[in-house]
């Protein structure tokens, strides 16, 4: 099934950490995160080049909103409204502010318009004695709450079409999760396992196609991966990338997948075999996505506090 991918087109955008793809139907643009230059890309489907916009911090992941012209967004430190051509940032809730040692890293808009977002550790916990990261939900009345603790790398979160099956990852477990939902309320069930990776690859971000099967890019693999509903492994596809770092599905069928990759901590020797590393890919498949969820979280009344995640 793999060879009835075809990549389309390539962007040599060179990112040091793309992450984060979503798809806008609305203005049929792709948006990504270079996280480590504090950019957001952006590319108009079927044109031949992206263009960046300088972030006020580095910049996890994002969401869309009601308003094409602002994001919801996950920063380093913390939940905001962005808006990217005019560079207003209104600031929601700060998060972990006594943990210098985590930074904000993947996240999504759930079926419902609520925003979630997962810190991780930036050594991956090598000093066993700090706190670890978590994953959060931002509610519509502004709030932080914690959903899951304990974590040292957020990653692959995404929910099945009807919103009632949350996955997730803490990458270096090398594991995918899955939850069931309450979608009335956004409380989850106990975590278990959906699927394991192989030895030499992390599970990153993710995405759920419209027969309900998950995509997860998995760094260190130069792979992309896609599983049943049961976690049965049924495809994987080869990238021209080392670290593969997030997926979604775009354009004007919602046909083409659409890769972020990654440099960072690279050696010379492969980025000189393999100069594609960093780049974003689209490939055309013969699967369809869903369309990407709008943030439902009132944007008149955002504030300007600080919160340590325990707000809710």
């Amino acid at each position: 099934m793999a060879n009835s991918f075809e990549l389309v087109q390539q962007l040599p955008v060179a990112n040091t950490l793309g992450e984060g793809v979503i798809w806008e139907h609305r203005t049929q643009t792709v948006y990504w995160t270079d996280i480590e230059q504090s950019k957001l890309y952006s590319w108009k489907f079927g044109q031949t080049t992206s263009s960046y916009f300088d972030c006020p911090e580095r910049l996890g992941c994002f969401g869309l909103t009601g308003d094409p012209a602002w994001l919801i967004c996950a920063f380093e430190s913390g939940f905001a409204f962005f808006n990217p051509q005019s560079g207003e940032t209104k600031w929601l809730q700060k998060v972990e502010l006594n943990l210098s040692h985590t930074r904000f890293n993947d996240g999504r808009v759930d079926r419902q318009g609520r925003f979630w977002a997962g810190t991780m550790m930036q050594d991956e916990g090598k000093d066993d004695t700090q706190e670890r990261a978590a994953l959060y939900r931002l509610n519509h009345n502004h709030r932080v709450k914690k959903i899951i603790k304990d974590i040292k790398v957020s990653n692959g979160l995404c929910w099945s079409p009807t919103g009632d099956t949350l996955y997730f990852a803490d990458s270096p477990s090398q594991t995918i999760q899955q939850a069931q939902m309450d979608i009335k309320t956004g409380k989850i069930g106990p975590l278990k396992e959906f699927a394991k990776t192989d030895s030499h690859a992390f599970p990153d971000g993710s995405c759920v196609d419209s027969d309900a099967c998950i995509w997860n890019a998995q760094w260190a693999s130069s792979t992309v991966k896609r599983y049943s509903p049961d976690g049965e492994l049924l495809l994987t596809l080869d990238v021209p990338c080392k670290q593969p770092t997030c997926v979604t599905f775009g354009g004007p069928d919602l046909q083409h997948l659409i890769v972020t990759s990654a440099r960072i901590n690279l050696s010379e020797h492969t980025l000189q075999q393999q100069a594609s590393n960093g780049n974003l890919f689209v490939y055309h498949t013969p699967f369809t996505g869903l369309t990407e969820s709008i943030c439902l979280t009132p944007f008149s009344s955002s504030i300007d506090s600080t919160s340590t995640g325990n707000t809710d």
